[in-house]
């Protein structure tokens, strides 16, 4: 029986994880370059093929993977139905890894309320706020009062908002999908938004033009406002059209 030399056994392991490293350098950087030219879906596959041959990057990988499924791949193709569960099973690995982790606990209050799951939501909020009094999780939960029909609820906690100083000088992020557009936005712009929705939701449509050049007046790159102010413009023009 021939015997192999215990030096070249050593070679050829060393030569197996040099390519190993060389591949996975490789897979980096073509997920680098995905991620700088806008190539979510690319970037995506490329980082699911990383994470499962390099468990290392696990604890960064998921949060990635969860939000480019969320925000970049919900809708993709023609799609007219978000698809929430890929998005979720990314969350749900990342959060055995690390329960306490705010950002995908953000991305699943926010995949529950798109399931209809509004309690289930509330909780996270309710959790995420008291842990961090971000501005950005009152605003939610502000947001699924209204999204409830709890109109008044959610007057009263976006008038608390507003006499709130520390409250209302932070940031709120938004995302919104279909547009594709992600946005840090005023806190008090924010807040003076939702009262432009509940207005329009009972029909005041003059105050709820108001209320919306008041949130421009506060953040003038303020997207959902803009957006906002050319629905209710295109409206009244289709109404004197008729």
């Amino acid at each position: 029986m021939k015997i192999i030399h215990p030096i070249f056994v050593v070679f050829l392991l060393l030569m197996l994880a040099s390519c190993r490293n060389n591949k996975d350098k490789s897979t980096e950087r073509a997920y680098t370059m995905s991620l700088a030219a806008g190539d979510y879906q690319t970037a995506t596959q490329l980082l699911t093929y990383w994470v499962n041959n390099d468990t290392s990057i696990q604890s960064w990988a998921y949060d990635s993977l969860a939000y480019f499924h969320f925000f970049h791949n919900g809708m993709v193709g023609g799609q007219t139905v978000r698809n929430t569960k890929t998005p979720m099973y990314y969350v749900d690995l990342g959060l055995n890894l690390n329960p306490k982790n705010t950002f995908l606990r953000e991305i699943k209050s926010k995949l529950y309320l798109e399931q209809g799951k509004d309690t289930a939501c509330m909780l996270i909020f309710q959790e995420l706020w008291n842990e961090t009094k971000d501005p950005t999780f009152w605003w939610d939960m502000c947001f699924v009062e209204m999204a409830r029909g709890n109109i008044n609820t959610c007057d009263s906690m976006v008038t608390m908002a507003l006499k709130d100083t520390t409250l209302n000088q932070g940031k709120v992020r938004m995302e919104h999908i279909q547009a594709h557009v992600q946005e840090h936005v005023r806190a008090k712009a924010a807040f003076v938004y939702l009262q432009a929705l509940m207005l329009n939701a009972i029909g005041d449509v003059l105050n709820s033009a108001s209320a919306l050049q008041e949130a421009l007046r506060i953040d003038p790159n303020f997207f959902a406002a803009k957006q906002s102010i050319l629905d209710l413009q295109r409206i009244a023009a289709q109404k004197q059209g008729r």
